[in-house]
């Protein structure tokens, strides 16, 4: 039998990251992880945001048995570049190499945002069993490689740009679970986007649409409750797959 000690030791290793770099395009990634088997992988969104914005999630995720890796795409966070470094294409591609890398028999893909439209493409390489997506953004395939910039802005900000997306096509091909966690008041998602990838997801083993009352795009979870609810359904959602 384990002693104390030791099972204490074992908890602290579990709960510590550890860092990881690796080049792309010349750009030096940096990310972590909390073990070499990660079955979660997370992705951030775009402007400001970075890794160390789901610090708190991927903390209480990995008490709940789901360890997590992650890292900063190019231009954000510890990563070097430019946002204008980037693309939609290049950070499918910088994803596609980290999961390789860093995160191979992993299952479960949470995207946030901008990253939402990257987990869905990624869902064509990778068998993911649960697919979560918050506050989901999804693009026209014309803005697909372009560099973020002023051709990139002017690409998506045509009206209803998104609704020819390739992501509703392959959303109708995905089966595994689908969980969208969505903002009340997101001044930057519309509704429609959320009942189309909803309603795309026609072969998915289960798919559910939660969206956080008064919430917004940048503050998704106004209240401590609505945050461990959202962290109660995830792992909901793995439990129940894990049963079927």
């Amino acid at each position: 039998m384990l002693s104390s000690k030791f099972i204490e030791i074992l908890k602290g290793n579990y709960m510590h990251l550890n860092t990881f770099e690796f080049d792309f395009c010349g750009f030096n990634t940096k990310g972590d992880k909390y073990t070499d088997n990660c079955n979660t992988v997370i992705l951030h969104g775009a402007g400001k945001s970075s890794r160390t914005r789901f610090k708190k999630m991927r903390d209480n995720l990995n008490k709940k048995g789901l360890p997590s890796m992650s890292f900063d795409f190019i231009g954000h966070g510890e990563t070097e570049g430019k946002m204008s470094d980037s693309s939609l294409e290049k950070r499918f591609e910088q994803a596609k190499i980290a999961i390789k890398q860093q995160a191979p028999k992993f299952s479960i893909l949470i995207g946030s945002s901008m990253s939402a439209y990257t987990a869905i493409k990624l869902t064509e390489i990778f068998p993911i069993e649960n697919l979560i997506l918050m506050v989901p953004a999804v693009y026209t395939p014309q803005a697909y490689n372009l560099d973020f910039g002023p051709d990139f802005s002017k690409a998506i900000r045509v009206q209803n740009s998104w609704l020819d997306s390739d992501a509703f096509s392959i959303l109708k091909n995905f089966k595994g679970n689908l969980l969208i966690i969505a903002a009340q008041n997101d001044n930057v998602i519309p509704y429609e986007v959320l009942e189309k990838i909803y309603n795309s997801a026609t072969d998915a083993n289960t798919k559910k649409l939660h969206i956080i009352p008064n919430a917004e795009h940048l503050n998704l979870f106004p209240e401590e409750c609505d945050f461990d609810l959202a962290i109660n359904q995830i792992r909901n959602m793995i439990d129940s797959s894990s049963l079927q």
